[in-house]
């Protein structure tokens, strides 16, 4: 072959190799490439987050209602926020009362608040509480609004104290004061794995928010409501000794009937109050009040007798003597275990 016809032969086929090479390149590469971002993405979708969501949470209470000593309840009418960074968590959904009921839940949309995400709900529940009820009429008492999530366990959500959370000037619950003590953060611990033992957890542990309410008395009122008919029976019982202990249905008509009185009074309170094997203040001032009377039933037999035995001044100063003295003594016991809990 002539020397021109072999140069564009090779010519052709330097050109044909030029235009192949890159392909060949490609073919080659394309698959390592695939194959670094898909170990890339696997890494990357491996990798635990860093610790648990901290949501700060907080409540404003606008009522509190039906609160019962003797159902061990309470109602609660309140806003309930929520501020958190990520999305992988929705609180303002998932929250629950670990002390009560959740009757009606209005949640917002979930809001951008400066580098947070910040949602909020208007929440009707009903609370339960255990009254201490050994101090009724004069009892105070912290009863408390407890949240957690439902779904997630204090390793992957965290509350904090949101400032903010307060009573409304318009909450009011007849007979206390009400105020709201400083909110805490607490982890409640479960001991038991709900019958999923093959999760290997026998316990666990979540968040709590308390928000605790403070209830005191604030007045006497309450106290004289109570147990004036109470009093009532004693001013009668020892009025009775004004008689003369021969006249007998007015002498101990009086006293008699001074008993079953204050024994209805202790029938009325108990009746408001829970079941308690504890010995209540108010179960204390009604047994002050028969305990009186009844002795003055015995002192009037007693100055009966010296009647019988023509003693009539003896008889008269057992008798002013004793309107006296158990009136002392009815005051002090009083005074006594109201000031000292004897319960």
């Amino acid at each position: 072959m002539s020397a021109p016809i072999l140069r564009r032969l090779a010519f052709l086929v330097t050109a044909v190799f030029a235009a192949l090479a890159p392909l060949a390149v490609s073919a080659q590469t394309a698959p390592a490439a695939d194959a670094a971002a898909t170990t890339a993405t696997t890494q990357t979708a491996a990798t635990p987050p860093a610790g648990p969501v901290q949501v700060y949470a907080g409540a404003y209470v606008l009522r509190l209602l039906n609160v019962s000593p003797r159902d061990g309840s309470f109602d609660v009418d309140m806003w309930v926020w929520f501020r958190w960074k990520g999305n992988t968590v929705d609180p303002v959904n998932t929250f629950e009362l670990a002390n009560g009921v959740i009757n009606n839940r209005e949640a917002g949309p979930t809001l951008i608040d400066g580098d947070y995400n910040y949602a909020s709900a208007r929440v009707q529940a009903t609370v339960n509480h255990q009254f201490d009820v050994r101090r009724f009429p004069m009892d105070d008492h912290v009863i408390a609004l407890e949240f957690e999530d439902a779904n997630l366990i204090s390793s992957q959500l965290v509350y904090l104290p949101d400032e903010g959370s307060a009573l409304d000037p318009e909450v009011a619950v007849a007979g206390w004061a009400v105020s709201m003590d400083k909110p805490r953060v607490e982890d409640h611990v479960y001991n038991t794995d709900y019958g999923m033992h093959a999760s290997g957890d026998a316990a666990s542990s979540y968040s709590r928010l308390v928000l605790p309410i403070e209830l005191k008395r604030t007045s006497y009122g309450v106290l004289f409501k109570s147990f004036w008919i109470s009093l009532l029976s004693v001013v009668l019982g020892l009025l009775a000794f004004l008689v003369k202990a021969d006249d007998l249905d007015a002498r101990f008509g009086m006293g008699v009937g001074s008993i079953f009185a204050a024994s209805a009074n202790s029938f009325v309170i108990s009746d408001s109050l829970p079941p308690t094997t504890a010995v209540t203040l108010a179960e204390q001032i009604n047994l002050i009040a028969v305990g009186v009377i009844f002795v003055s039933v015995f002192v009037s037999i007693w100055s009966l007798r010296l009647r019988y035995q023509n003693r009539d001044e003896a008889s008269l100063a057992l008798d002013r003597n004793a309107m006296l003295v158990l009136a002392l003594v009815y005051l002090a016991l009083n005074v006594l275990v109201m000031t000292v809990h004897l319960g």
